[in-house]
């Protein structure tokens, strides 16, 4: 267990997962599982634990999710731009990922774009890009069950918030007070919005704010400090499935627990190189199982704890080259409601998306089977 305080039978499913998986995850990081003909699926944790997860998808261009044209329905500038591979990759500067119904939304600081990939009708978009709508600087996001897109725009000091297809609904704490949004999340019928704010240095205003439907400011928790309900520089924030708030507090490397209106709850994690510490925390989310998955720049991988803080194993590790479950800067990390983890790293320019096993996929597996092939994402509403 891990530095928890004020936690007293928070930890769910994730404590039969037990010791073996955690040191085999930790030493061995990843394996790959033979499919036959050549093929070969990665895995975590590796033999002889039973999966969790498994490597699904890659995004990185328009193609990963677009469905291909003939050749004589390419125009000459498309089939120019198939010989330039620098052409092909969409993302800049990706920062933060989410996803629901199938679509995968990615912010872009340097191109001041929303990136989408939509699985369910095989096309790619983006917005954020024209009149009221318009970015400066978006990094966090976060999308509600009607498919509302909340974007945190650090260089006007706002929410904007879109319909689904990245029409300019409104703007959200632009009068309040906001200095320098991060991180953000929202509840399921967008009637509470969590906004953390990362002051500077030399400011007071380390924060994490409450907004209500409408935008109007609910509460405003925490200042620089380390005490309980205090923050230093909390970069993102995440909701679990029972309303709890999760706030990855990175500069007192910890997570904070509190409930829907504010109230502390429990802390825990601690600064260090070992398994289950924090080094450079950078993001966080968590599943549907009240998993807790955080991101760190230093280690290069994501460690998945328990809600109680109980590390459960590292996934990812640190690629010279670009592939599969290699990371050279992770940055931002979401859960769907399917299961589905997706990662955002920076320097790759990639978002890689990793499924969650059932106990049924996860024991043939363990068994050297292959399980039927999973479900696709659930159907869209329109």
């Amino acid at each position: 267990m891990i530095g928890v305080s004020g936690v007293h039978g928070m930890a769910r499913t994730g404590r039969r997962w037990g010791a073996a998986l955690l040191l085999l995850a930790a030493l061995v990081g990843c394996a790959t599982l033979d499919e036959g003909g050549g093929r070969e699926t990665l895995i975590w944790p590796p033999p002889p634990d039973q999966p969790r997860y498994v490597w699904e998808a890659v995004f990185q261009t328009a193609k990963d999710v677009e469905i291909p044209k003939e050749d004589k329905e390419k125009s000459a500038l498309e089939k120019a731009l198939e010989n330039n591979s620098e052409a092909k990759k969409i993302f800049k500067k990706p920062v933060r990922v989410a996803s629901i119904n199938g679509r995968t939304f990615v912010t872009d600081s340097m191109s001041k774009a929303v990136h989408v990939f939509d699985a369910q009708r095989r096309r790619y978009y983006r917005f954020g890009t024209r009149r009221e709508g318009t970015l400066e600087q978006p990094l966090g996001i976060a999308v509600d069950h009607q498919g509302q897109v909340y974007v945190v725009d650090a260089g006007r000091k706002r929410v904007v918030v879109y319909d689904p297809l990245g029409l300019w609904i409104r703007f959200i704490g632009d009068k309040s007070g906001l200095e320098r949004p991060g991180g953000i999340a929202v509840t399921p019928h967008g009637d509470r919005i969590y906004v953390t704010e990362n002051g500077r240095i030399d400011t007071e205003q380390h924060a994490l704010w409450i907004f209500d439907k409408e935008g109007r400011v609910v509460r405003k928790i925490g200042h620089r400090g380390t005490g309980d309900g205090e923050f230093n520089y909390p970069t993102d924030v995440a909701l679990g499935p029972d309303g709890r708030v999760f706030v990855l507090d990175a500069g007192n490397f910890r997570v904070q627990i509190f409930d829907r209106e504010g109230k502390f709850l429990a802390k825990w994690g601690k600064v260090g190189r070992g398994l289950g510490q924090f080094a450079r925390p950078r993001a966080l989310t968590v599943d549907r199982d009240s998993h807790v998955y955080v991101v760190d720049g230093s280690f290069v991988n994501v460690q998945v704890f328990n809600d109680a803080g109980q590390l459960l194993m590292p996934m990812g590790e640190r690629g010279q080259v670009d592939g599969p479950g290699q990371f050279s800067s992770p940055f931002g990390i979401a859960a769907d409601e399917t299961g589905r983890i997706y990662i955002v790293d920076q320097w790759l320019g990639k978002v890689e998306v990793l499924r969650k096993l059932s106990e049924e996929e996860g024991q043939a597996m363990q068994a050297g089977k292959r399980p039927d092939k999973a479900a696709p994402p659930p159907e869209q509403k329109p």
